[in-house]
């Protein structure tokens, strides 16, 4: 048992002796969060801090990035000449750690990452600082461009989408003015407009007919007067011809004043004036026709612009009758129109607000008041080696030594073949036990016997004095004493 105790921890400690010191460096970068509201500015990452370590620590952990800082700072030299790239870059990342900081759980259960630190193992520890600096660095570049890189993109994919966003816009504002201008007086707003005109178009026709019904009756009194005129100038040329002849003035008068009645009466009949010239150099003097004249050609005038008008709102009205029965089927066809404009209104003004935070979050980038890693510790310079931990292999080759000679100890109890008490001689024979003799030795035995036992203490002791100074020097070499 001593001497498992003591030869296994002696040679475990020169073994350890000779491995080289190694030295960690390691730095504290903390998690900045968003200076500016979120109510006014979104945040450009909504990824939980822990998981963008992840995946920023595996692109600078990739290979092309450590081959790229081996060849910088000429690490591992040896190696190189032995190693594949890919097991060289392996052997680095073991020697380098990233270790998160959680802050701690929200009333929600919830926690985020606050904190976390960087460190690298090297064999001195300038080269360990300077590797770690290069690391501290690489993850405050690797975040600005994830988070500059990541607004840069979102507000470029906007203005794309917001582009074509308007494109599509003004093609539905295009067929909405079309629509419109194409169905004017058709369209649903201007129903009540076109019931309102109709109306007075109505009315407008109920006037006119009255007119019109009033001017007949005037046409009709008219050509009473001008038949009984006709009739007495005819009775009245009757009796001037039983006198005179037709050449005689008086009579050529009278036929004047009957063809001129007649014209008129044929006018009013045929409802059109100048239907009967008079003669060369035949003109009217009668007052009586002349007053005729007047009231016929006023009667015609009134007549015929009745007349147009009738026509004029009638069509009008067979218009807006029109209008008014297209109306539901243009209400149902600009229902369409407007719901596909007011579809690309609602997504362009979206994609216009998406657009207008996104440059606000370039801007808050760019100021670098987004979320962003900041160097609290910097990378320390080691004055006491990280490595070996010579003494706790030590201490653990102590109990393995010793578990080690109890183990031998009683293997070599089980093989030995002597009885030590009564009771295993007799579960070993069955034959009974009659005498036992005690052991009998003479004074040299005895004195041979202390003597034995006295080396072996003095020897026990030394071995466990050299083991207790080689565990001090370790400990002292460790920098722990």
């Amino acid at each position: 048992m001593i001497l498992s105790t003591v030869i296994i921890p002696l040679l475990t400690i020169g073994a350890v002796l000779q491995m080289p010191d190694e030295y960690t460096s390691d730095a504290t970068l903390v998690v900045v969060r968003q200076q500016v509201s979120q109510r006014y500015v979104d945040p450009t990452n909504t990824i939980p801090v822990s998981e963008a370590l992840q995946t920023m620590t595996r692109e600078i952990l990739s290979r092309t990035r450590l081959l790229g800082i081996i060849d910088a700072f000429g690490l591992y030299p040896a190696e190189k000449q032995r190693l594949k790239p890919d097991r060289l870059t392996e052997h680095m990342r073991k020697q380098i750690a990233v270790t998160p900081i959680e802050q701690p759980r929200n009333i929600r259960g919830m926690s985020d990452l606050s904190a976390f630190t960087v460190s690298y193992t090297a064999e001195t520890p300038q080269l360990a600082q300077e590797v770690a600096s290069r690391l501290t660095s690489l993850f405050i570049e690797e975040n600005m461009k994830a988070q500059g890189g990541q607004a840069t993109t979102t507000a470029k994919f906007l203005t794309e989408q917001l582009e074509e966003a308007k494109k599509k816009l003004d093609a539905a504002e295009g067929r909405l003015r079309d629509f419109k201008l194409r169905n004017l007086g058709e369209l649903p707003q201007q129903e009540q407009s076109n019931l309102g005109t109709l109306t007075d178009l109505r009315i407008q026709l109920q006037s006119n007919l009255s007119n019109r019904s009033r001017a007949e009756q005037q046409r009709i009194g008219l050509e009473s007067v001008l038949s009984g005129n006709i009739a007495r100038l005819n009775s009245d040329r009757s009796a001037l011809l039983a006198r005179f002849t037709p050449k005689h003035p008086e009579v050529v008068k009278i036929d004047g004043q009957i063809e001129g009645l007649q014209g008129l009466l044929t006018e009013l009949q045929n409802g059109k004036t100048g239907i009967v010239k008079p003669q060369q150099g035949q003109v009217p003097t009668d007052p009586i026709v002349a007053q005729l004249k007047g009231q016929v050609e006023a009667n015609l005038m009134e007549t015929e612009n009745l007349t147009r008008d009738e026509q004029r709102l009638r069509l009008e009205v067979s218009q807006y009758q029109t209008r008014l029965r297209l109306t539901p089927v243009r209400e149902q066809q600009l229902t369409g129109i407007l719901r596909d404009y007011e579809l690309y209104k609602r997504d362009y003004e979206d994609l216009l607000g998406k657009q207008l935070n996104s440059q606000l979050t370039a801007n808050l980038e760019e100021q670098q008041a987004g979320q962003h890693f900041r160097l609290v510790d910097p990378p320390s310079l080691p004055s006491v080696p990280s490595g070996p931990k010579r003494a706790k292999i030590s201490l653990a080759s102590l109990v393995g030594g010793l578990g080690l000679g109890v183990v031998l100890a009683f293997l070599m109890d089980l093989r030995t073949k002597s009885f030590h008490t009564e009771k295993e001689v007799k579960r070993h024979f069955d034959a009974p036990l009659v005498v036992g003799v005690p052991l009998v030795m003479t004074p040299e035995e005895l004195w041979k016997r202390k003597w034995t036992r006295g080396v072996e203490l003095v020897a026990a002791i030394v071995m466990l004095a050299v083991v207790a100074a080689a565990e001090v020097f370790v400990a002292m070499k460790s920098g722990l004493l």
